[in-house]
């Protein structure tokens, strides 16, 4: 579980430090003394958790939260602070816990505690939500983002093409495209999306080109031409 501390009072900051040192599996990546410098070190760290102080130069803690929670995949907050008096707000910005100073050893260990069930659920959503969901037959198959060549529209449904199958899928393109956002994939047509580790060469086709694939059939698909300007563009041709 990797960790960020932020607090502009350095004692407070190096005791919680020390009190998470204390506990195995978590790891402090970063720490920060005010809000502007929290949040360039949270946006490079990218941890599981933040352990946040609230009044702060530059910004307090609770706006701090709030641009987190813009991000994709935001860490779980932690407030630390010396003011109980902001306790009921905290919440309103999904924080997961609330350390009052000084912090106690037992108080620390509890809010560990509760942190790694979060991120180990969080974790394991995250493994089930990598996989794409299929049809075969009345099976439901999931695959590997890596074993899939294509996806595109036929007719009304979505297929997704692997190396040996094709298989129809409830997802549309776009929705199939955000789930893919982070692999590497490439949309070169409106109706398709592609593995672009499966691409093979590209050739010219009737009115512009078309991908081949590398899967049994070879399989052509075209490429409209904003998708061949793209093309052109990331491979400087």
């Amino acid at each position: 579980m990797r960790v960020v501390v932020v607090d502009d009072e350095a004692p407070a900051r190096d005791e919680l430090i020390y009190l998470l040192n204390q506990h195995s599996g978590l790891e402090v990546v970063g720490e920060a003394d005010d809000a502007q410098c929290a949040l360039q070190v949270l946006r490079k760290e990218r941890p599981d958790v933040v352990f946040l102080d609230i009044a702060m130069p530059g910004g307090d803690g609770m706006e701090v939260a709030r641009q987190l929670a813009r991000l994709t995949d935001p860490p779980l907050v932690v407030f630390a602070t010396a003011y109980h008096q902001h306790a009921l707000k905290a919440f309103t910005v999904n924080a997961v816990d609330y350390l009052l100073k000084p912090f106690s050893k037992e108080r620390v260990a509890e809010t560990i505690e509760k942190l790694r069930r979060l991120v180990n659920q969080d974790q394991s959503n995250n493994l089930l939500r990598q996989k794409i969901a299929v049809h075969d037959n009345d099976l439901i198959k999931l695959l590997d983002p890596s074993d899939i060549v294509y996806a595109g529209r036929q007719g009304r449904d979505v297929v997704i093409k692997t190396d040996n199958s094709c298989y129809t899928a409830n997802h549309t393109l776009q929705s199939l495209e955000q789930r893919l956002a982070n692999r590497r994939f490439f949309r070169p047509h409106h109706g398709y999306l592609v593995n672009v580790d499966k691409i093979e060469k590209i050739e010219p086709a009737f009115q512009g080109y078309q991908l081949v694939m590398k899967d049994n059939e070879s399989s052509r698909v075209p490429v409209s031409r904003s998708g061949m300007k793209e093309i052109r563009r990331l491979l400087d041709i």
